[in-house]
């Protein structure tokens, strides 16, 4: 059976590759220059090579070539695998590089990054009504990156809309009803700085749910329940809003009942991590992501859009689900009955987003 080595086996960019090949049945062979012992155990067994640019490097890597069956390297080191792609070429190795060079994908992830941004102002100028008003591409680009990294199943036309609305809400606070690890939340978290609309709410029990399920698929997804640690998803969303965070944001770790109750009764949230926020009592923004069956749907778009400001904005996530159809027929029922005080409303990425009149 071939092997891939990764060669140097340093750094964070090898241990990801060590689990991922680990997960695929790869064959992996680990070399280094440089002795380290938590790399050693990590891959069991570590070669010694000399530096590229020693003397008997050339006959000590290729003897571990053919000794070990190599027919792949990765080489997470940019001046190591620019060294490679020439010593390859040179010695006409049947072995190939795995990936680009480090730096070139670096690049890439930027340009990819900023052309996701410029797809998602593009859809941005349809939703507002002053397109000066939106973020500059850079920005965008800024939240992509970020909200990219954290667990969440929003996507980036959701995302996209929750930042245009921003251009059209009007100061108070922010407020998310389930938040999980924070994917969507960070997006709220930004634009509210950037727009200084006011301070941003987290309002979730992080506990496994108690939902009355509307068809096996959402029953089999709550059974992933278990799969969380409850713990660690608290301290994750912590980890995901403490770089942002600036004395304006808060969570609540409760049902979302109690979190309304406490937030009408009480203008300040405290925390280990973010310290004492205080809170207006005005919603600018509210996101509704919570327990999605109707009974928990109906319960939430009654009481949080009663704290909505004039001008304010609910966006009340998969009003289009493919398992039930609780937060259609709330958001139905919501539009119904208030279509008094509503200014437009619209669809995009699963999410219904409706602008109160007041």
């Amino acid at each position: 059976m071939s092997a891939t080595l990764v060669f140097p086996a340093l750094g964070q960019a090898a241990r990801d590759y060590h689990a991922a090949a680990q997960a695929r049945g790869e064959r992996l062979v680990a070399a280094s220059s440089v002795r380290d012992s938590t790399m050693e155990a990590i891959f069991s067994t570590m070669h010694l090579l000399p530096y590229v640019h020693e003397d008997d490097f050339s006959e000590k890597f290729l003897k571990l070539i053919e000794r070990e069956g190599i027919a792949r390297v990765f080489a997470p080191v940019a001046s190591v695998h620019a060294f490679l792609e020439q010593f390859i070429r040179q010695h006409q190795l049947e072995t190939t590089l795995v990936g680009a060079s480090p730096i070139r994908a670096q690049v890439e992830v930027y340009r990819d990054l900023l052309m996701r941004a410029e797809a998602a102002s593009e859809w941005m100028r349809h939703l507002c009504d002053d397109a000066a008003l939106l973020p500059a591409r850079t920005v965008i680009a800024a939240a992509i990156r970020h909200y990219s990294l954290i667990y969440g199943e929003s996507n980036d036309d959701k995302l996209a809309a929750m930042m245009a609305i921003f251009t059209s809400a009007p100061k108070g606070d922010v407020v998310e009803i389930g938040s999980l690890m924070g994917k969507s939340l960070s997006v709220l978290l930004f634009m509210a700085q950037r727009f200084a609309t006011g301070a941003v709410l987290s309002v979730d029990p992080l506990a496994p749910s108690h939902s009355k399920h509307q068809d096996p698929q959402a029953a089999l997804m709550s059974s992933m329940d278990a799969h969380w640690d409850y713990d660690i998803l608290r301290e994750a969303l912590a980890m995901n809003l403490l770089p942002a965070a600036s004395g304006d944001f808060n969570y609540l770790r409760l049902p979302s009942k109690q979190g309304y109750e406490h937030y009408c009764s009480s203008p300040m949230v405290s925390s280990e991590e973010f310290g004492a926020v205080n809170y207006c009592g005005r919603i600018a923004v509210l996101h509704i992501d919570g327990n999605h069956d109707m009974e928990q749907v109906s319960l939430d778009a009654s009481l949080w859009p009663q704290r909505l400001a004039p001008g304010g904005w609910l966006i009340l996530d998969d009003y289009l689900w493919a398992h039930g159809d609780g937060p259609m027929r709330v958001g139905d029922q919501l539009l119904s009955a208030h279509s008094d005080q509503i200014a437009r409303s619209f669809v995009c990425g699963k999410a219904l987003f409706v602008q109160w009149t007041g």
